[in-house]
């Protein structure tokens, strides 16, 4: 198999992105006259790292802004933002920024992560290859 025709760590990877705003979901938080949780549907379940990333990547978007509004965290493939509903139409383009930016930063994770198991996968076929030669060398009666 020629290296153009095998696939790239990161062409697999589909991008994450906001589908909608899921209603049902969304409601006020206990105790708060103005704070709910705003459920935001994602295209799928995103892996754990991807969750990470995403968190990170949220954070520094929001260096300096109330606490009430830095709280956004993912929950199975739903996106979880806490804020007033009148605040929800701005915020949107912020969330949709940072998956965007997670998705990028994501992608750069799982190509590294490929090198570094080509890196070991190859190690290891060396290693196994100098046995080898060892064993052949040898003569037994």
């Amino acid at each position: 198999m020629s290296e153009n025709d095998q696939t790239k760590p990161e062409d697999s990877m589909r991008e994450i992105r906001i589908v909608r705003l899921n209603t049902d979901k969304t409601q006020r938080l206990i105790g708060s006259e103005t704070l709910y949780q705003v459920y935001f549907e994602l295209s799928e379940s995103p892996p754990i790292e991807w969750r990470i990333v995403f968190e990170q990547e949220w954070k520094s978007m929001n260096v300096g802004a109330p606490l009430s509004l830095q709280d956004a965290s993912v929950s199975r493939a739903f996106l979880v933002l806490h804020c007033p509903l009148n605040e929800v139409a701005a915020r949107l383009p912020v969330l949709k920024k940072a998956v965007v930016s997670t998705n990028i930063s994501y992608k750069k994770y799982v190509v590294a992560r490929a090198a570094e198991e080509t890196t070991r996968e190859n190690f290891w076929k060396d290693e196994r290859r100098t046995v080898d030669d060892v064993a052949k060398s040898l003569h037994f009666d």
